[in-house]
């Protein structure tokens, strides 16, 4: 198994309990190929390919990015059920029915929609938190300019006495 199938084994697995109604490994897998581009423009990078080259903190990156788009698709989802309640015949709106006085109660789509909408926002604030790590740490430095660029070797200061200069 490829490392894209590894990390939808992984989702499927572990953040939707492996419930095949909400989901299958293989159109994970094939969302987490097809918008690998999406990790190359959040942490700065290149990889290509199977994703054998994608280090175990960007495989989280892109979990995340899994997850805020399915919660994001999924609040749109509701929302397109509360524009289109009205051609639901089916009765799958119905949430409970009470006989003795005559209550039904229906599933309050926006309210589906709002939680969806918490999740997204839960998984971008996360997103954002891993690719701002992610980028500092694995940042390099671009240029070097000064001092640095012309000696390679070891000095200290007189002026601060204890520090190296390399």
């Amino acid at each position: 198994m490829n490392t894209f199938g590894t990390m939808a084994s992984e989702i499927y697995s572990f953040e939707f309990d492996g419930d095949s109604t909400i989901t299958s490994i293989s159109a994970v897998s094939g969302w987490l190929q097809a918008n690998l581009g999406k990790l190359n423009t959040v942490v700065y990078s290149n990889f290509t390919g199977d994703g054998s080259d994608i280090p175990i903190e960007a495989q989280s990156i892109h979990k995340e990015l899994y997850l805020y788009s399915y919660y994001t698709k999924q609040a749109r989802n509701a929302l397109r059920g509360i524009i289109n309640a009205g051609s639901s015949s089916d009765g799958s709106n119905i949430l409970s029915v009470k006989d003795s006085d005559s209550a039904v109660t229906f599933v309050n789509k926006n309210e589906v929609s709002k939680v969806y909408r918490g999740l997204a926002s839960d998984s971008k604030i996360t997103l954002d938190k891993l690719v701002a790590q992610y980028n500092i740490y694995a940042a390099e430095p671009r240029q070097l300019a000064g001092i640095e660029s012309s000696y390679s070797g070891v000095y200290t200061s007189n002026v601060y006495p204890g520090s190296v200069y390399l």
